[in-house]
Parts: structure tokens; C-alpha cells; sequence
């Protein structure tokens, strides 16, 4: 059975609004481009001027994987306590991790805006290893079964957004990767302040209130190991198909109990 990517970008004078893929079968093309077009046209962050949607059948089979464990950091701690609770479980250095958490509040970009991808940073070093720094690396080619996607809802319950879902299946390709140690993850939407720390071996930790509301700032970082491929490991974010087909537990855990992953 072929399948498709189907994606879409959205923009108003030049400025990044939104952006949704999909991989589905030939016969459910047209009615995902006309979601992924309503979609572009509600955003919260108003409505755009330019609309990109790109449609293709996929060369290879996709990789199907299990959704990452979500675990719900409770509230009670500052956020620059929580990440660094978090990062000292991660091969990444605490200093390390916290200076990225702070350039993607104030604008990582060169130009000190938002990247259009992700930072690609070396650990232990610190070194940006991404060849456009205002461009960045984006993750390509993902989506998620119906049937996990459910699944995702049931277990999250009132917690579960679109963009956890979709913030869960990205980092779940992500972290597949060897080389891939974490990703610090802050949307750019200003009305949405959930992000989250997805930690190699132990899951995707998702905090609440990671930045100021109404700050249209944030971005990704993705922490790997020194040595890696990096043509290899662009190629397997921008081209390699994934499917997340099943889900992992969804639970909360606070600060105390952080120390139960050592």
C-alpha cells in the first residue's frame, strides 16, 4: 500500500505562522490537505498570506515506533530547578543544558529571533554543530496512527493537546536517533507555555509554564554526542520516515520523585 506525505506550511509577510504533516494512505490524500488547510487558516497567531502544501509519495517504508513515556512534572518548583533536577539525570551537563534553556528565551536565532529549525548542540563541549544558524535542522517525514493517537488521549486525558501529540511524535523520532542524548523543546506560539525535556533512556518529561505567557519566543535543541555523523544524522531528521504506532505510560512525577530514574 503506498503511502503519502502530505505537509503543510504556513507564513504572513515572510514570517513563520504554522506548519502540520501527515503520512497517510493514497485514498485519505485529499481529505488530510483539506484539515491541514482549515488548520492553516485558524491559527492563533492570526491568519496567513501564504499557504505551502507538498504531497508525496514516501520511497521507503516508514520505521514504526513506540511513543516515548510521558511523565507530567508537577508545579510547586521554579523552572530553572525542574530543568536542573532533569538535566543532572541526562548526560548533559546542567550548566550546558541551562544556558540553552535561557538563549531560546531571548532568541537563539543570530539575528536574535526565533529559528525556523532546531540547534543541533555537542555535549559536552557546547559547540552549535547545525550548518544555518538562522535556518536550523527541522524533523521531517512523522505522524502518528489514529489508533495511537486515541490511545495518547485516553491516557493524557485533560492534559492532551494537538501539539502534545505532535510535540510527543517528533521527540520520540528524535531521541530514536543513537547520537541523540536530549531535546529541549519551547514553543514559539506566545499563547502555549508547555514544553519539555526529552531525556535518552528515560522519556519525555513535559513541563508546564517553561516560559512567560505572551512571549513569542522559544525554539529546539537537540544535545548529541560528540563524534557524531552529522551529515548522517540531518539526513535521518529531514528524510527518514516514522510512524509512531503505539503509546507508552502517561503519569506526573515531582521533583522528590525524580530521583527514583537514577
Amino acid at each position: 500500500m503506498a503511502l503519502f506525505s502530505v505537509k503543510m506550511r504556513s507564513s504572513k509577510n515572510g514570517l513563520h505562522i504554522s506548519g502540520a504533516e501527515r503520512i497517510v494512505p493514497e485514498e485519505r490524500v485529499n481529505q488530510v490537505v483539506l484539515s491541514l488547510l482549515d488548520r492553516a487558516r485558524k491559527h492563533s497567531r492570526g491568519r496567513p498570506d501564504f499557504i505551502s502544501l507538498k504531497v508525496e509519495e514516501l520511497k521507503e517504508e516508514p520505521v514504526y515506533l513506540k511513543a516515548l513515556p510521558v511523565y507530567e512534572v508537577k508545579g510547586g518548583a521554579p523552572t530553572e530547578t525542574l530543568l536542573e533536577k532533569l538535566f543532572s539525570l541526562s548526560e548533559v551537563p546542567v550548566s550546558l543544558g541551562l544556558s540553552f534553556y535561557r538563549q531560546l528565551l531571548k532568541g537563539i536565532s543570530p539575528s536574535g529571533g526565533v529559528m525556523r529549525g532546531a540547534t543541533i548542540v555537542e555535549v559536552p563541549s557546547g559547540r552549535r554543530l547545525e550548518p544555518d544558524s538562522e535556518r536550523g535542522v527541522r524533523v521531517s517525514y512523522i505522524d502518528i496512527t489514529d489508533e495511537a493517537a486515541e490511545e495518547l488521549k485516553r491516557t493524557a486525558g485533560n492534559k492532551y493537546t494537538e501539539n502534545f501529540k505532535e510535540a510527543l511524535t517528533l521527540s520520540t523520532k528524535v531521541l530514536n536517533h543513537p547520537d541523540v542524548l536530549a531535546e529541549l523543546c519551547i514553543s514559539d506560539d506566545p499563547d502555549y507555555t508547555t514544553g519539555y525535556l526529552s531525556i535518552k533512556n528515560l522519556g519525555y518529561f513535559r513541563l508546564f509554564n517553561l516560559k512567560p505567557s505572551g512571549l513569542p519566543l522559544g525554539g529546539r535543541v537537540f544535545f548529541v554526542r560528540k563524534g557524531v555523523d552529522l551529515k548522517e544524522l540531518i539526513s535521518y531528521f529531514e528524510t527518514k520516515p516514522v510512524i509512531v504506532s503505539s503509546v507508552s505510560n502517561y503519569s506526573s512525577v515531582s521533583l522528590e520523585e525524580m530521583e527514583d530514574f537514577r
